[in-house]
């Protein structure tokens, strides 16, 4: 039986429960406590995870703020990057230890080499209405979008909401005038009135929307599977100890999070980490499903099933897609055609 390689991405589930040190089964609430009796002087294992600010984080907020990265073993910190593709890039280049990223931006930094740099270890969140297109008052259907002034991150998975928004109207990018910035910029620049309309993520829709400034058109509700976060990291650390407890700190957080005893103070830690009220940050966390160990280790275990078609995720879609038309006229198509090439053949469709 011919193995497929999925474009040399290794999709493992390292974070297997049974091998966690460091972290106590705790109810909702409680923080750890270590046995009494002997003194622990084993010193914490630095992690750094590369990300940018999204409520898809909200276990990871959690979890920091109730110290159950430090319960685990862990000196746990983030480093926001400007998207997931700036991510990527710290993470091959040894800045981080760990990737929080959409998926499509792990293949497309996987492309870029000859050989295996990169493994998904885990599914995060997949987007229901936490990413959208913002547009003006006055534009009152997709189809209103012909000629308008759009910012967008190109060849990200924003731009792929956009060119799906476009085809419900019989539009494609190429009908559209696209500014290429990343999906935060082009909230803030939607919101200070710069562009027709803005392919971005929460706090940006609301805040838009409760100014008054623009409305949601298009969200990944409304193309469910297309926008998937996960954890990345380097081929090298893809069986390391520590990725077991950055997943026990994360279920922790996850199940703070979903208690009903604790859930009002998990939003609160939410909410001040993306600088919004608790309401907001509530009403954002709605907008997106987040997968406990279990959830992403069934999507994972088939070793390809994100990439599928025929599975829950229409990654092929996007990449094959975006190199056909965005891409194709950006010449990255004529750049990295033998790993492109590649890619395309080893996606299953």
């Amino acid at each position: 039986m011919m193995k497929k390689k999925m474009i040399s991405m290794v999709l493992i589930l390292t974070m297997a429960t049974g091998l966690m040190t460091g972290c106590g089964s705790n109810e909702a609430g409680e923080t750890g406590q270590k046995e009494t009796g002997t003194a622990d002087t084993t010193e914490n294992k630095t992690v750094t995870m590369a990300s940018n600010p999204f409520v898809g984080l909200a276990p990871f907020y959690v979890a920091m703020d109730k110290g159950f990265f430090e319960d685990c073993g862990l000196d746990f910190s983030m480093v926001d990057f400007d998207d997931s593709s700036a991510s990527c890039s710290a993470l091959l280049a040894g800045k981080v230890d760990l990737a929080y990223t959409t998926l499509d931006a792990a293949i497309i930094a996987e492309s870029q080499y000859d050989e295996d740099m990169l493994d998904v270890t885990a599914i995060v969140d997949e987007s229901a209405g936490a990413d959208g297109i913002l547009v003006k008052k006055d534009i009152n259907s997709i189809a209103d979008l012909k000629g308008k002034k759009v910012g967008v991150s190109i060849n990200q998975t924003s731009h792929y909401l956009l060119m799906q928004a476009l085809e419900t109207a019989g539009l494609t990018d190429a009908d559209v005038d696209l500014v290429n910035m990343t999906s935060s910029d082009a909230g803030v620049s939607f919101i200070s009135g710069d562009l027709d309309a803005a392919v971005t993520w929460e706090p940006y829709l609301s805040n838009a929307v409760e100014q008054g400034v623009g409305k949601l058109i298009f969200s990944s509700k409304d193309a469910p599977g297309s926008i998937v976060d996960v954890l990345a990291v380097g081929t090298d650390n893809k069986d390391a100890a520590w990725l077991a407890q950055v997943n026990e700190a994360y279920e922790k957080g996850l199940d703070y999070l979903n208690d009903d005893r604790t859930h009002e103070e998990a939003v609160e830690i939410v909410a001040k980490h993306l600088e919004v009220s608790a309401d907001e940050a509530d009403s954002m966390i709605s907008t997106i499903k987040l997968y406990s160990p279990e959830d992403s280790s069934a999507e994972l275990k088939d070793e390809g099933l994100v990439y599928q078609q025929s599975g829950r995720f229409p990654v092929s879609i996007l990449i094959k897609e975006l190199l056909r038309s965005q891409w194709n006229r950006h010449n990255y198509w004529q750049k990295n055609n033998s790993r492109i090439r590649l890619l395309l053949t080893d996606i299953v469709v």
